[in-house]
């Protein structure tokens, strides 16, 4: 049951936000969805690039998948008005994340090393394309670019197909995962030091972080892996199937399963034909296999062979596409969508964090208009209103 007298487990935790684009709005996103108060500073007038994206809207579809939960202000902290500014929400802050190119903040003396001195209690995150330093630092890094890097799109595709790019930005979603994991370390580690700590992140490193067994592999052989579709490298069947109506996913490659298998599909001989008895025999000779099961599966439709096949404890599913996704009754049982009431938007739905600690993770607000918590956060740093209507017309909110 959720604590009607808290707000999550991360309730506060202040977070300044200075990301844009996707991982690093992700990566504050999810603490915000665990309670922390995210206060998300933007461009005066622009704001996050994100927002024009789609339909034009400030708050279009894009924005506020990423964007919930937070408060939203502006500063151009590159004028001495700002800066002095950014520097006393600095000193409230127990986390600071950004995903800018690397020269950036330290240009403009917000580095690391300068808001320590400010903050010794401050967790500072950087996201990054290539990495903070080595030879590539200088570069862009955007998701595409970094799942060709990171060997990603070498291993993605139909065997005789080109490089593929997986459908959805996960280095992108990687990067913000890894920095949550990485800031919330460094807050255990804060409580006993009492000192923050730099976290560092990036698109590539979480490239390669992904490659898993496919990189144990080459470092012990250095054999280059080849793409294989949906099927599973090391392991027959564990793949995707043809059916009458669309696609099933089978994973059939332990032993007993496999004789289960079989059984259900009415061919308990597929057994005993030496091409399939051993799991080594399935992989060598997996384009017989996939002939001989879809064959038989192009006889009844998807949903025939799940229920079949979980009677017969065949691990198995199907390939939905996104109506079919959110109308799953598993889906919507574990309340994949949550929604927030706006008065500009009504109610809005969002995909809730896949974490589950009760209720407390979950969404409570829509993303922010640009500026829409100025009054309210600078209004904390004594900034009156006629002052905030000077730094408005010198543009520095």
């Amino acid at each position: 049951m959720a604590n009607p007298d808290d707000n999550g487990p991360l309730h506060g935790l202040k977070v300044l936000d200075l990301t844009e684009h996707m991982a690093g709005p992700f990566c504050t996103m999810i603490l915000a969805d665990m309670g922390a108060e995210v206060i998300k500073l933007e461009r005066p007038g622009k704001g996050d690039s994100t927002r024009a994206w789609g339909d034009g809207s400030e708050r279009n579809p894009y924005f506020r998948y990423i964007n919930g939960n937070k408060k939203g202000i502006t500063l151009d902290y590159k004028q001495p008005e700002g800066k002095a500014l950014f520097l006393r929400l600095v000193e409230g802050m127990d986390v600071l994340v950004e995903n800018y190119r690397p020269t950036v903040m330290p240009r403009a003396g917000l580095g690391f090393e300068a808001l320590h001195e400010v903050n010794p209690r401050l967790i500072y995150a950087q996201l990054s394309g290539l990495g903070y330093d080595g030879p590539y630092a200088g570069r862009g890094g955007f998701d595409l670019i970094a799942q060709g890097m990171g060997g990603i799109m070498h291993v993605t595709g139909e065997p005789d197909g080109p490089p593929t790019s997986v459908g959805l930005p996960i280095c992108d979603l990687g990067t913000g995962m890894w920095a949550v994991q990485g800031i919330l370390a460094a807050l255990y580690e804060r409580q006993r030091t009492g000192v923050g700590r730099l976290v560092e992140c990036s698109l590539l490193e979480t490239a390669i972080g992904f490659s898993s067994w496919t990189s144990a592999l080459w470092l012990a052989d250095h054999e280059e892996p080849t793409r294989q579709g949906s099927r599973h490298r090391q392991n027959a069947p564990y793949q995707r199937m043809k059916t009458k109506d669309g696609y099933l996913m089978v994973g059939a490659a332990g032993q007993s399963i496999w004789g289960r298998c079989a059984e259900a599909l009415g061919h308990p001989e597929w057994c005993e034909d030496p091409r399939f008895v051993t799991n080594q025999q399935r992989v060598e000779n997996r384009a017989a296999l996939e002939a001989e099961m879809e064959t038989v599966l192009a006889t009844a439709t998807t949903d025939h062979w799940v229920r079949l096949l979980e009677v017969a404890g065949v691990p198995c599913g199907p390939v939905y596409n996104y109506d079919q996704l959110f109308s799953d009754p598993q889906v919507r049982h574990r309340g994949l969508i949550q929604y927030a009431t706006d008065e500009e938007l009504g109610e809005v739905p969002h995909i809730r964090s896949p974490i589950k600690i009760g209720e407390d993770v979950r969404v409570r607000s829509v993303a922010p208009k640009i500026g829409q918590h100025n009054d309210e956060i600078l209004g904390q740093l004594g900034v009156t209103e006629a002052e905030m209507r000077e730094l408005r017309t010198r543009r520095v909110l």
